[in-house]
């Protein structure tokens, strides 16, 4: 029963760390297609802003898929403490 719901919660989780990751790749699709063909006139303060978020966005991907396989890992291993 433990070992079914324990990997009932490893399944949930990576589904939960699959929707992330394609959620940022998302945004980040999104954004770069918005800059390179924008919806409105920007001003020079909200392009030097979208381009921080987007460093921001490739940066937290960057560390995601880095440190995915390690976090799963940890996340939920068998324990009977």
């Amino acid at each position: 029963m433990v070992y079914v719901l324990v990997n009932l919660l490893d399944n949930l989780e990576e589904e939960k760390m699959k929707n992330f990751k394609e959620l940022l790749q998302q945004s980040l699709a999104d954004n770069q297609m918005e800059s390179l063909m924008p919806s409105r006139e920007y001003t020079e303060n909200e392009r030097i802003y979208m381009q921080g978020y987007n460093d921001a966005l490739n940066d937290m991907l960057e560390d995601f898929l880095a440190e995915y396989d390690e976090f799963m890992k940890n996340t939920y291993s068998p324990s009977l403490n």
